[in-house]
């Protein structure tokens, strides 16, 4: 049997090994990668005045959850165009507190002092996990947008939540009157521009890049468009008289005057009423009472004459004088207030009674002034709802930097993998070349073993009649090419024991496969023939090898069963042979002839003869 021969293994089986380490790092790599999952990670932390007491900055108590909130999630989903549900997107959403070292120090020296530890987490970890059949970059946007939505809900929520007026983009004439579509214009133009006068007071100088507008910029737009577009549509109404339906607008006018006067009269009333507790108070405070009270309330403040003069359930006494007092003045200013605003709205009503007291007739809505207010209101309409929407956006923005000014990123967004594909890649490649390798070295191994037990000769080592069998055949399909040769050897066992038989048999064999090994083939093809096959080799060469053969021969233990072998040479180029049967049957037929000829002088000579007998 061959010895073990490891490369020869390699080399034979390498197709094998490839395989095996191909197939094996993609069932690897498919398997690691079915669950490998994406997480993107930001560090957050709350830094407004009220955070390390755990509180947000309207005083409420901070709530990490609201992060993964409905519609914050909504936002994200609208943002982004995604198809995934809210639910499917808040479930991969985790938010966990992050104590520092230097806290956990505290509270264990505290809690082992006996002495209360009470800390409240303003830093947490906002995490989103995809599967790995979603890109990391689709795990760092969709963190990305979650958080810049959580900003500006908690600014919304947390620090102004204080809305913008609705837009008033239903006024037209077929809904309302066209004196009162100017009104209503001009007063949802005054309540935004005193909410955005609010908002530029609040960051002076902020400036939005979406919109391109800053708050100031957005309050020039609209009182623009108020003290100049809607005032002249607001006379030119008044003097062509235009009304949709007279009779309703002279009732509504009319009820309006008539409820702002019962407001007035019972400010009146009110106002009356506090002017008289002022002037009480005053004049007790002067004599002392207030102060020297012998009654006392619960903060020690002297209660007794507050008490016996106020009289308005609005004002509720204080133990201070002084603060008590600043609260009657103040309800009596906001009294005057509310006087002076009723009684505008009603001199506005008032007024447009007798602007339009000697119409007696709906304007005909086809006439060219009713078109040119109705087409310029809806003019209006549209530019004020332009202008809405760009003070939403940069509401939005606002909100978000608002938000970011109490919520500070602590990080940029990481996105890790809870695999590493390249190390375990990696560790496949080393693993499946050694399993390829294994195999490899066992199933040539195994060819060893079958080979010897089913197409190697036991005696002489050599490879079986079966074998010999096969190479002629694979030559026999097509013609020979070049200097091809056959050596054909013959042992003759008719002098030897049968233990001698076999010994010859292992002894030539072992020598035939040290010189023919390289060259080409050798085979026992039974009753002592030996065949070797050899391509791209000459006569001179193949003979060459006959003589060194029968060297090794003569020195080892061979020597002493005499001439015994003959050898019958054939080269398909000498010989003009070049059809594997007839150049064997040609070598064949030459080694007889030694034979023959080494017999007859036996006959003649009882001498020793050569070793070796050739033609």
């Amino acid at each position: 049997m061959k010895s073990f021969d490891l490369l020869r293994y390699l080399k034979k089986w390498w197709f094998l090994i490839m395989l095996i380490t191909a197939v094996g790092c993609l069932g690897v790599y498919e398997f690691i990668s079915s669950r490998q999952s994406y997480t993107a990670t930001a560090i957050i932390q709350y830094t407004n005045a009220n955070a390390s007491q755990g509180r947000n900055a309207d005083g409420s108590r901070i709530d990490p959850t609201e992060i993964t909130s409905a519609s914050v999630i909504n936002q994200t989903i609208q943002q982004l165009g995604l198809t995934a549900s809210t639910e499917s997107i808040r479930s991969k959403i985790s938010v966990k507190e992050v104590i520092p070292e230097d806290e956990q120090t505290k509270k264990e020296t505290a809690l082992a002092d006996g002495e209360e530890y009470e800390y409240y987490p303003t830093i947490y970890a906002v995490s989103f996990t995809v599967a790995s059949k979603d890109a990391t970059d689709y795990a760092r946007n969709v963190l990305d947008a979650v958080l810049t939505n959580y900003f500006k809900y908690y600014s919304e929520t947390h620090v102004d939540s204080e809305l913008f007026p609705n837009n008033a983009s239903n006024v037209s004439v077929a809904n309302y009157e066209y004196i009162d579509c100017v009104e209503i214009l001009r007063n949802n133009a005054n309540e935004s521009v005193a909410y955005l006068r609010k908002k530029a007071d609040e960051k002076y100088g902020f400036y939005s890049v979406r919109s391109g507008y800053s708050f100031s910029d957005l309050v020039s737009e609209y009182e623009y468009l108020t003290q100049n577009t809607l005032n002249d549509l607001y006379a030119y109404i008044v003097n062509h008289k235009l009304v949709r339906d007279h009779t309703l607008l002279v009732n509504t006018k009319k009820n309006i005057v008539m409820r702002y006067q019962l407001q007035i009269d019972s400010l009146n009333g009110n106002i009356a009423e506090a002017k008289s507790i002022i002037d009480q108070f005053g004049d007790k405070t002067l004599d002392g009472a207030a102060v020297y009270s012998g009654s006392r309330n619960s903060d020690g403040g002297e209660t007794q004459i507050v008490s016996d003069v106020v009289r308005d359930s609005r004002v509720q006494p204080s133990g201070n004088v002084t603060t008590t007092y600043d609260k009657l003045i103040q309800n009596y200013a906001d009294l005057h207030a509310r006087r002076i605003d009723a009684t505008i709205v009603q001199g506005q009503a008032q007024e447009i009674l007798d602007l339009y007291a000697d119409v007696t007739q709906d304007t005909d809505p086809r006439s060219a002034e009713a078109q040119w207010a109705s087409a310029r209101i809806d003019e209006l309409v549209q530019k004020f709802t332009s202008l809405y929407d760009l003070a939403l956006m940069t509401i939005d923005e606002f909100n978000q930097v608002n938000g970011a000014d109490n919520i500070e990123m602590k990080n940029s967004i990481v996105v890790t993998e809870k695999l590493n594909l390249k190390l375990y890649a990696a560790l496949s490649v080393v693993l499946f070349l050694f399993v390829g390798c294994f195999y490899a070295i066992f199933l040539g191994r195994l060819g060893d073993f079958v080979d010897y037990y089913l197409y190697v000769d036991k005696k002489s080592g050599l490879p079986n009649r079966e074998r010999c069998d096969a190479a002629i055949d694979h030559y026999s399909t097509t013609r020979l090419k070049g200097q091809f040769t056959i050596i054909c050897i013959q042992l003759d066992f008719s002098a030897m024991s049968r233990n001698d038989g076999d010994k010859a048999l292992r002894l030539l064999g072992d020598q035939l496969q040290y010189v023919f090994r390289t060259l080409g083939f050798v085979g026992y093809n039974g009753a002592g023939r030996f065949i070797v096959l050899l391509e791209n080799c000459s006569f001179d060469l193949a003979k060459n090898c006959v003589n060194r053969l029968g060297s090794l021969l003569a020195r080892t233990e061979f020597a002493r069963f005499g001439p015994c072998i003959f050898v019958g040479i054939a080269n398909s180029t000498k010989d003009n042979a070049y059809e594997i049967r007839a150049l064997l049957r040609l070598s064949i037929r030459r080694c007889a002839d030694a034979k023959a000829r080494q017999e007859a002088e036996n006959a003649k000579n009882a001498a020793a003869s050569p070793l070796v007998s050739k033609s």
